[in-house]
């Protein structure tokens, strides 16, 4: 029996924000907003660079203005090659025990692909994973499920065999439309009531956690 745990990015497998805050105040300054606070960017992360980018700048746009905005933050983040990212404690463990048990491995992750790609070669290309899906033209965002089940078909695993971990109300909503078994991480940037709001029903407090849920 094949069997499969789909992760998210930011705010589950690494702690991001750091350098998303760095990129979105390059982005704010350069067109003459004011910065964002680390809370205020932990808040806005999760429905993706535009959302984000629409937030942080916290006034109506045109689509040209947005857009314009947009390619500046994601070619300053990419650039960057996020240097102040890092793993989560106990995610490295965890992986790895998973990859162990059987467990085929996947990211589906609201960040635009080519910052994805840049993120996870930098510090995930280790760890085996079987796919990696990011924000694109023909990638619904999260948390619509269809990204989610062609995962699954990729990998020939049923949802009723996999697990969705994440820490975000998209997270838990995408597991909950796709079947899957989701599992809410509070280590992430939100907290129990609002995953709860969304629908979550199992949580982990802290990564390594993970292996007792996940069998």
């Amino acid at each position: 029996m094949n069997k499969a745990v789909i992760f998210d990015l930011d705010g589950t497998l690494l702690d991001t924000v750091p350098d998303i805050m760095d990129n979105i105040n390059i982005m704010l300054e350069h067109f003459g907003y004011k910065t964002r606070s680390e809370n205020e960017i932990k808040r806005f992360v999760g429905c993706g660079a535009r959302n984000l980018v629409a937030l942080s700048v916290g006034k109506e746009l045109t689509k040209e203005e947005l857009d314009e905005r947009l390619i500046f933050y994601n070619t300053a983040y990419t650039a960057s090659v996020s240097p102040k990212t890092h793993l989560f404690d106990g995610i490295e463990v965890v992986l790895k025990t998973l990859k162990s048990r059987g467990y085929k491995l996947a990211i589906l992750t609201n960040k635009p692909q080519e910052t994805t790609n840049t993120v996870v070669r930098e510090y995930l290309q280790d760890f085996g994973f079987d796919m990696i899906v990011g924000q694109s033209g023909s990638v619904k965002c999260k948390p619509d499920k269809t990204a989610t089940l062609k995962i699954l078909d990729s990998l020939k695993v049923e949802a009723k065999n996999a697990f969705f971990v994440g820490d975000g109300e998209t997270d838990v909503e995408t597991s909950i439309n796709a079947g899957t078994c989701g599992i809410a991480a509070l280590w992430g940037y939100r907290d129990k009531e609002q995953l709860k709001n969304a629908g979550a029903k199992t949580f982990a407090t802290a990564p390594i956690e993970l292996l007792e849920l996940i069998k």
